[in-house]
């Protein structure tokens, strides 16, 4: 399957399932992808984990009851000052993956204030980046080649199976 054919058909299961669903999907991504800004931190020296702990758990703590917009909106004030600008990191792929972390977060508690899947996919495509980001590290391949990895295809597959 092609990058284009999977985020298709994602984006469509995406929005068929509920929103409960949908937020599930999101905190398991967000939880996840956490050890990679874990990495980052720990090598930079710059930024703080515990800001996306903050927001994962919110996140949680929301999936079982409404959301606290306020406390939301001055959490993302201040987890927008903790991700990391590739500018300032240069091409090292650790900031490349806090930065999906911390946006898969972002995102996360963006969803709570509007309900809209559009965050839901953002952060399917921040996780399945990642991944083509850790393939391409251990060898340099064509399009093709990455579609055709185990390790693209079980994550494609995961989240198709999550958004049925």
């Amino acid at each position: 399957m092609t990058y284009s054919d999977f985020t298709h058909k994602l984006q469509s299961q995406i929005s068929l399932i509920t929103r409960q669903r949908q937020l599930q999907l999101a905190l398991r991504i967000c939880k996840e992808l956490f050890f990679e800004y874990q990495k980052f931190y720990e090598v930079y020296h710059w930024g703080n984990p515990d800001l996306l702990l903050d927001g994962i758990s919110i996140c949680e703590k929301a999936s079982n009851s409404n959301a606290e917009i306020p406390k939301i909106r001055e959490l993302l004030q201040k987890l927008d000052s903790v991700t990391p600008d590739m500018d300032d990191f240069g091409s090292d792929v650790l900031g490349s993956y806090a930065l999906n972390a911390a946006n898969s977060v972002y995102e996360t508690l963006e969803f709570l204030t509007d309900s809209d899947s559009v965050h839901i996919l953002n952060i399917a495509t921040y996780y399945t980046d990642t991944i083509d980001f850790k393939i391409q590290e251990i060898k340099s391949l064509t399009l093709e080649e990455i579609d055709a990895h185990p390790l693209t295809i079980e994550t494609r597959n995961f989240l198709l199976e999550q958004t049925r």
